[in-house]
């Protein structure tokens, strides 16, 4: 019995020492594939952390639009940036990464769940 306390705390400090089995966050997509998914000209639900609600549409020219609680539309760009997609317009640049979730994507601002794409 003590043995295998032992070899059961040796193996849970072991594990927790290499970085691919601690806490691991999200999967992320390369931004290639992010991209191929939401730039097909049709408008997505994004569902903002504070509980707004909006319509974004991303072009696959790196162009789109965003409407939301203001009664009109804005236009925006997107590009590629290393492993990220940043969105810019009229509000300032963001670049999110993102995560497969069921019926859609989740994009994320560095550690923080951001907008969640969905159809």
């Amino acid at each position: 019995m003590k043995f295998s306390l032992r070899l059961a705390a040796a193996s849970t400090t072991i594990l927790t020492a290499i970085p691919s089995f601690a806490a691991k966050g999200p999967a992320f997509l390369p931004p290639q594939q992010a991209v191929a998914i939401l730039a097909d000209g049709r408008p997505w639900s994004a569902d903002a952390p504070d509980g707004a609600a909006l319509k974004i549409t991303f072009k696959k020219d790196g162009t789109g639009s965003v409407s939301g609680p203001m009664p009109f539309s804005v236009s925006l760009a997107w590009t590629v940036k290393g492993d990220a997609m940043c969105i810019s317009g009229k509000m300032p640049t963001k670049c999110f990464r993102f995560s497969e979730v069921p019926g859609g994507l989740q994009s994320w601002d560095g550690d923080k769940p951001d907008l969640k794409f969905s159809r």
